[in-house]
């Protein structure tokens, strides 16, 4: 069996180190970045190939992606960055990982045309000025197989790990019954529809009456699907803690009547509300959950995922403890850990946002999904 591993996600665990710095900010919106994308791409020649996708293999890894841009009459590979703000003022381990990437997609884009060598260009957009900062670098197709190769062997022994979670958790949810003894009125026809759903890859809206058990009635159904359909994740979105946490209960609840299930819930908690030390800038100098977080977060994101796995859900709580006991940030470990999780629960804002990290990430990592929204009614028409 492979491991599908997309580019971002292989060198964000091989190549960040460091301190977190967030004095590179603001970020441009998602939005804008497409925006920025598109006009780069317009600016180019007639040969110039835009969103090239692209797959490799080692071992037992599959890794893909889509570079932004390949030029054939330059035999010139593009990844385009978009910033806002002063380039210089970027921190030196944020471009390493941005060469990281690139010399990855040079290397499939080598082994899939063919070629001896090429030119690989680290092109910096200013969405404020509309100004292209260009870094080009030429190299061997020999040299970029051997930094390919070094970076999935830093990644396979997780892997591994990652390929047995899998097996071990579709096993379980194929065989998952229903956690209690029977359905209430009204139930079994909901979890029946969104079942159904889930197969034929659809949407539903499903308006039911309070005490049928929602909750339950949509998550099992869900769950049950995982395995059939082949999904990565199911993400939970609600307006309010409250209902949040009736997510959390009901996902506790399953998992206690079915041991073994091995499956990894995170809860997604607001920065301000995650913060251990509110007023601090999120960079080494002023925070010390920033100082040296990427030379920690491997030994913490280990102990997030074996806890996620064997007990209750990681929620706000279990992360913050787990965070403090390896001295880094709570949050941002857990926007870590979702790459990791099977199960996210979170505010809609974590799907529906110009910025929004789930909806982000399943993209970039052509995650397959479900989506369920809570009380759906609160969203913006």
């Amino acid at each position: 069996m492979k491991y599908l591993v997309a580019v971002r996600a292989l060198c964000e665990f091989t190549a960040k180190h460091g301190d977190l710095d967030l004095r590179f900010t603001p970020s441009p919106s998602a939005q804008e970045g497409m925006a920025g994308h598109a006009l780069v791409a317009s600016r180019r020649g007639a040969s110039y190939q835009a969103e090239v996708s692209l797959q490799g293999e080692y071992k037992a890894l599959v890794v893909r992606g889509r570079a932004d841009g390949y030029d054939p009459e330059q035999n010139l590979l593009e990844e385009v960055k978009t910033y806002r703000g002063d380039l210089h003022a970027m921190a030196d381990n944020r471009r390493h990982l941005h060469w990281a990437q690139l010399k990855i997609y040079g290397w499939l884009l080598c082994q899939d045309r063919g070629l001896q060598d090429i030119h690989l260009s680290l092109v910096y957009f200013d969405v404020a000025s509309a100004q292209e900062t260009p870094l080009t670098e030429h190299f061997t197709a020999a040299a970029l197989q051997e930094y390919f190769e070094a970076q999935c062997e830093r990644f396979l022994a997780w892997a591994t790990q990652e390929l047995a979670h899998r097996q071990a958790r579709d096993a379980a949810l194929a065989a998952l019954e229903f956690p209690h003894p029977a359905f209430r009125p009204g139930q079994r026809e909901l979890a029946e529809a969104v079942y159904k759903t889930a197969q034929a890859g659809a949407c539903l809206m499903a308006q039911a009456p309070t005490g049928i058990g929602k909750t339950i009635g949509t998550v099992f159904p869900l769950l049950k699907a995982v395995p059939r359909k082949q999904l990565d994740k199911l993400f939970f979105l609600a307006a309010k803690t409250p209902g949040r946490r009736l997510a959390l209960d009901a996902l506790e609840r399953i998992k206690g009547s079915a041991q073994p299930l091995p499956l990894r819930v995170l809860e997604l908690v607001a920065r301000d509300k995650a913060c251990e030390h509110p007023g601090k800038a999120c960079h080494g100098d002023a925070c010390p959950l920033a100082k040296g977080f990427y030379d920690r977060l491997p030994q913490a994101r280990s102990a997030a995922v074996n806890h996620a796995a064997a007990h209750g859900p990681l929620d706000k709580a279990a992360l913050r403890e787990l965070a403090l006991a390896h001295q880094v940030c709570p949050y941002y470990l857990s926007q870590e850990v979702v790459t990791w999780s099977d199960v996210v629960v979170g505010d809609y804002n974590y799907y529906f946002d110009t910025s929004a990290l789930l909806h982000g990430q399943a993209q970039a990592n052509q995650w397959r999904v479900a989506v369920l929204v809570d009380e759906a009614h609160n969203l913006v028409e």
